[in-house]
């Protein structure tokens, strides 16, 4: 797995963004940039967030996508997306509720079944 391609880097990036959506936090994909991210913000803190990109690093001698924040911190894998949301909410989580919102989980939200509800479902 190469990824020079950015679509990949784009992919990864949007796996993630579905889950921190998901679980309450609000995202903004800036692929535009390079490398390409996603801001990961909430409505309780003005101008502070996170912002998170793809940095691939060579594991055994095969190259692995790791998420990792603004401040160089490596989040997880792209195969670790739960362990990336609950780093997420641990930088910011302490400030949202400091502002005394709600915190966005940190849990996976729980998966629905395509085959109940699936992509055409009304």
């Amino acid at each position: 797995m190469r990824l020079t391609r950015t679509s990949s880097r784009e992919r990864y990036l949007s796996e993630l963004a579905e889950l921190l959506a998901a679980a309450g936090w609000t995202i903004t994909p800036r692929f535009e940039l390079s490398p390409p991210l996603v801001r990961v913000t909430h409505p309780a803190l003005e101008r502070t967030g996170l912002s998170v990109h793809v940095e691939p690093l060579l594991s055994g001698g095969d190259e692995v996508a790791w998420f990792c924040d603004s401040s160089g911190r490596y989040l997880g894998t792209r195969y670790q997306l739960p362990q990336v949301l609950a780093a997420v909410h641990d930088v910011l989580g302490p400030l949202v509720a400091d502002a005394g919102w709600p915190v966005p989980s940190d849990e996976p939200p729980a998966r629905r079944s395509r085959t109940l509800l699936g992509r055409w479902a009304g």
